[in-house]
């Protein structure tokens, strides 16, 4: 058996994209047996689990004997295995006969098209047939294959490539390795302090549960014997009614009260706190005038942004220009604007494949990109395991090139182009950004553009743009 390539193809007929398997003209000039039969506009198509085959075969210069049978049987080749569609039958006058007698009967596909030679006219056979394929993963190869017999034997004879399909190949990224793994969290607390005292009651007001959450946080922390707790800070924030002085007063001192009432009680090393502090919280207050329908909204703005004005004038022209106003600040939002932020830092042990394949799911907060990365390669590409773990990954790092990056090639790995797209937006301009880009082109059916960009990725040094490009010119 020999293969002979008797016709160009196009990266755009692809399994990825089936809404882009419409008819290709292939020209003319493609012969079979000893170049006396034309095979014409070869078509492939994919519609509701069907693969539908199309050609004209021009028997114009065939002259075969009265005895002779040719079989031509168009095949659809995958990674697994080979269907065989209804055959072409051409016979010589008597041997058209004998069909007609019902000797070949049962030989042929009952939808093979059977015709007799005509001698010495034009004869065109249009040929069009379906089978089910359902795949859209699947490279494939429509082939041909002549029988010049008409013994039956599929595996004599030669085979003609007609149509060949190949996805475009996905170049994910791999992230880069994360030396420390250092995360955050941020919380606020509400803690209540007498009026214009600095000392902390524990059980005064609300601050049973508030103290509770904090301490409870950082016990969580220290508790994990897969994390470090490396720095806590607590800022706090007064209201904007009194002299700022004594606000600023206020707010240091109650944060300092604060974090030394934390760190006794959950036993850690006062060297890891900090204290940091807001005087007067203008830009809470800001975010609740701006989200309100309070009454002179716009004039209370404006007298914030005033840059002329100190801080106790600020407040003072809003209480006296707009005094209903400032009574339901006062009464509504300025409690909330006495608040202790605390951001705590931690650092994450490292962990083995294992390890990761185990939180992944679970506790992705604390696995790098890289350690996601490498549980993703214990799955087969395209599966559902290997995809939920790329979007695990930009989920967790929904502003990291990478991780965009990747979460764009499992949909384009499905066919998905509008899906990518967002994706595709936020990765960057790294070689296999290019490379997605433009299978994403390819998927619209833009093939010069997706040329370009395939040439682009290829220039960086992507092997699998250089196979598409390859793909595209064969």
């Amino acid at each position: 058996m020999k293969d002979k390539n008797i016709s160009k193809w196009l990266l755009g007929v692809c399994l990825l994209a089936p809404c882009m398997l419409g008819a290709q003209n292939l020209g003319t000039g493609n012969r079979l047996t000893g170049s006396n039969i034309r095979v014409n506009n070869v078509s492939v198509s994919q519609n509701g689990g069907y693969m539908t085959v199309g050609m004209d075969v021009c028997l114009d210069s065939l002259e075969v004997t009265s005895n002779q049978q040719i079989v031509y049987t168009p095949l659809v080749r995958t990674e697994s295995g080979t269907v065989s569609m209804p055959e072409i039958v051409v016979n010589g006058r008597k041997q058209h006969i004998m069909y007609e007698r019902g000797v070949d009967k049962g030989r042929f596909n009952e939808d093979a098209i059977v015709v007799r030679r005509e001698k010495g006219k034009p004869q065109t056979i249009n040929y069009v047939a379906s089978i089910p394929f359902k795949t859209k993963q699947e490279n494939y190869d429509v082939m041909i294959h002549e029988d010049l017999c008409g013994c039956g034997d599929i595996l004599d004879g030669n085979d003609y490539g007609l149509k060949r399909s190949r996805r475009p190949l996905i170049a994910f990224a791999k992230p880069e390795a994360e030396a420390v793994k250092v995360r955050h969290i941020d919380k606020r607390a509400y803690i209540d302090f007498p009026v214009n005292k600095i000392e902390l009651y524990p059980d005064y007001r609300r601050n049973p549960a508030e103290l509770d959450s904090i301490i409870n946080t950082i016990n969580m922390l220290k508790a994990d014997k897969n994390l470090t707790v490396s720095a806590i800070n607590i800022h706090g924030f007064a209201s904007p009614e009194s002299p700022y002085k004594h606000n600023d007063y206020l707010a240091s001192n109650r944060a300092q009260t604060l974090k030394t009432y934390v760190s006794r009680m959950v036993q850690l090393d006062e060297s890891l706190f900090t204290v940091s502090h807001t005087a007067e919280d203008w830009d809470g207050l800001r975010r609740f005038i701006t989200d309100s329908n309070i009454d002179h909204k716009a004039e209370i703005l404006a007298i914030m942004d005033d840059a002329s004005l100190d801080p106790d004038a600020r407040e003072w022209r809003i209480k006296r220009t707009y005094p209903e106003e400032y009574k339901f600040m006062l009464d509504t939002w300025y409690p909330a604007l006495r608040h202790s932020d605390y951001h705590i830092t931690y650092k994450v042990k490292p962990f083995d494949v294992e390890e990761a394949k185990a939180l992944i799911f679970t506790r992705p907060q604390l696995l790098s990109q890289q350690e996601m990365f490498l549980v993703a390669q214990t799955y087969e590409p395209g599966s559902k395991e290997f995809n939920d773990v790329m979007e695990t990954a930009v989920r967790m790092y929904p502003e990291n090139e990478t991780a965009n990056l990747n979460a764009a090639c499992t949909r384009l790995n499905l066919g998905i182009a509008d899906a990518a797209k967002p994706y595709l937006d936020k990765a960057g301009n790294s070689p296999q950004a290019l490379n997605a880009r433009a299978i994403y082109e390819v998927l619209k059916g833009n093939m010069d553009e997706a040329r370009r960009l395939f040439e682009q990725a290829a220039q960086g040094g992507v092997q699998e743009a250089a196979e598409n490009l390859k793909n595209m010119d064969m």
